[in-house]
């Protein structure tokens, strides 16, 4: 279950890290968003995510500079799981109350949450820009992007790369949704994010059991 928190973990925070290139004149706009993100006291990101094993959501309140409070809710027998870091410890709730994880895999996590609200998670991906786009209702300033193609096994074809659409408010500056889908099915969500800003957040050391 560990390792489960950690995938999660690390998918929620990959969306925060920068684009960049040189040849995608939109990638500064995006960094921008971001950026400015991650400058705020405190923010949530709330996503559903959709895979072959099924589907989860996920809550996940940050506190910069090195706090992290994620909720889980597995849809299975596994229930809700959760994971508070906090510098460089972490703990975790499986449905049996807090209790401290080994520090390996905590300053895992911790490294993974630091890397990301820092801005230095190299990145590869070249945003398109799209212009102002109505959205389930908002007006947004909007961005697409083609994510790397998934490695296939030997001898097989690689899996075309998804598609990733990043809806900025236009008043704000910061990003407001992120949706990732397959290349031939733009309206079957696999990652669907929201951000919102929570100026109101606390995160503090849990009682352990």
């Amino acid at each position: 279950m560990h390792r489960r928190l950690v995938f999660c973990g690390v998918l929620a925070l990959s969306i925060l890290g920068a684009a960049r290139s040189a040849h995608a004149d939109c990638s500064a706009e995006v960094d921008a968003a971001f950026a400015k993100l991650r400058q705020a006291a405190a923010f949530r990101m709330m996503t559903k995510i959709v895979n072959d094993q099924g589907s989860l959501s996920m809550s996940v309140d940050y506190v910069p500079p090195d706090r992290m409070h994620q909720t889980v809710e597995t849809g299975t027998s596994a229930g809700t799981v959760e994971l508070i870091v906090i510098g460089s410890e972490a703990w975790s709730n499986q449905g049996q109350g807090w209790a401290k994880v080994p520090d390996k895999f905590a300053k895992e996590v911790s490294g993974q949450m630091r890397q990301s609200l820092s801005g230095n998670k190299s990145a590869n991906a070249a945003y398109e820009c799209l212009g102002e786009k109505t959205f389930e209702g908002g007006e947004y300033v909007a961005y697409r992007t083609e994510l790397p193609p998934v490695a296939a096994k030997t001898g097989a074809e690689a899996v075309p790369g998804n598609v990733q659409m990043l809806y900025v408010d236009k008043e704000t500056g910061l990003p407001v949704r992120n949706i990732v889908t397959k290349p031939d099915a733009p309206n079957e969500r696999l990652f669907d994010g929201t951000f919102q800003l929570r100026e109101d957040l606390k995160i503090d050391v849990p009682a352990t059991r």
